[in-house]
């Protein structure tokens, strides 16, 4: 009688220890598969700083798109391997999104003002310029140890579309995660 008393005690403790995990695992499925502003903007920053950029842009929406193609696989890599962020506040109203966002990253006014100025110095020194030459140009500053990052603060925006939360890809997204990059394109022109 003892022994079918043990067996009976293993076996309901098993089923116990099983419902258990079954529960832990659909409560963790649920929580990675859910979709919210925080995530989304989690999920497309992980992405770009990884260099993923074709996952990346699972997490976004609108017009402007990331263009892999626009730079080789090495500039990608540089373009947000600094990248830190940190979500400051999420304003929900109905299916749209304010998300403060503090980013980190290099400053692209000094990457574009240095690529620049190796532009005109090597045109000037009756240099070829090529589109390998200045994606090398652009490759050594992207690599560069001595451009310092810099902080700053922007809105971005997020929409539920078809019941997920995607970052709108657009000019305060891209000022948020390249810093720097509208004021050098502004001192250009």
């Amino acid at each position: 009688m003892e022994q079918k008393t043990k067996k009976v005690s293993l076996i309901t403790t098993a089923i116990a220890v099983v419902a258990i995990i079954a529960v832990v695992v659909i409560l963790t499925i649920l929580m990675v598969t859910s979709s919210n502003p925080k995530k989304s903007v989690d999920g497309l920053l992980t992405n770009l700083k990884a260099g993923d950029f074709e996952k990346a842009q699972e997490f976004m929406t609108g017009e402007d798109s990331i263009e892999e193609d626009s730079l080789n696989e090495e500039a990608q890599k540089y373009l947000f391997d600094k990248l830190s962020w940190k979500i400051k506040n999420i304003t929900e109203e109905n299916e749209n999104a304010t998300i403060e966002l503090e980013v980190t990253n290099k400053d692209f006014k000094t990457i574009m003002t240095n690529y620049s100025q190796k532009i005109v110095k090597a045109v000037f020194g009756g240099e070829s310029m090529t589109e390998e030459t200045s994606n090398k140009y652009l490759l050594e500053e992207l690599k560069s140890e001595e451009v310092q990052t810099t902080t700053l603060t922007k809105n971005i925006q997020a929409v539920k579309e078809d019941g997920k939360w995607k970052i709108v890809g657009n000019e305060d997204l891209t000022n948020a995660l390249l810093p720097g990059l509208e004021e050098a394109i502004d001192a250009i022109q």
